[in-house]
């Protein structure tokens, strides 16, 4: 096997294993925190959590200075060589097993859902607060009693958009995902 066809599994690899799940299933116990994951260091002894998971797949301690990725986590976690840590992520010979392949396309797939639901949630909650605001502000400044009735349609919509604001807002994760199976069927409303 060639050395760029040998770096670009390795690369693939790396990028698409769940270095979270890796870091839990090790027993480090993680909570969320903004767009990272946060706990105790499992390469030192802490009180305060310090060992942080990012995004992009790599991990970093700020309290005994470890880092780097999934396959550095696993061969400092377990003293492995390289190969060895390859081999405890899956890859044998040369070639990634298809069970860990399936992982890899399954996390993409999950990946892309997940990155197409949190732009739906960003374009909704600022389409959201737009119209509430607007809403808000005619209410504010006052309206002649002969135009209520063309603005009806908008004072009553204005709970709803509180409503489906605060959930984008404060909400959970299943709140919100609840919100987007409802917008789809409206089919117009920024899918």
């Amino acid at each position: 096997m060639g050395d760029n066809r040998a770096m670009q599994m390795i690369s693939e690899l790396k990028n698409n294993i769940d270095l979270v799940s890796a870091v839990e299933s090790a027993g480090v116990e993680l909570r969320r925190s903004g767009s990272r994951h946060v706990g105790l260091c499992p390469f030192h002894t802490e009180k305060t959590a310090s060992f942080f998971v990012f995004q992009d797949n790599h991990f970093k301690c700020f309290g005994c200075g470890e880092w780097g990725d999934a396959i550095d986590f696993i061969q400092k976690l377990h003293g492995l060589s390289f190969p060895e840590a390859l081999k405890y992520l899956g890859i044998e010979q040369g070639e990634i097993i298809p069970k860990v392949r399936q992982d890899i396309e399954r996390r993409k797939r999950r990946a892309e859902l997940v990155k197409r639901f949190r732009d739906w949630e960003e374009r909704y909650c600022i389409y959201i607060s737009d119209l509430w605001f607007q809403t808000t502000n005619l209410m504010l400044n006052g309206i002649v009693p002969e135009d209520l009735d063309l603005y009806a349609s908008l004072f009553h919509m204005l709970p709803i958009w509180e409503y489906h604001r605060d959930i984008l807002i404060n909400g959970n994760d299943k709140l919100k995902f609840e919100l987007y199976l409802e917008a789809r069927k409206w089919k117009k409303v920024l899918i």
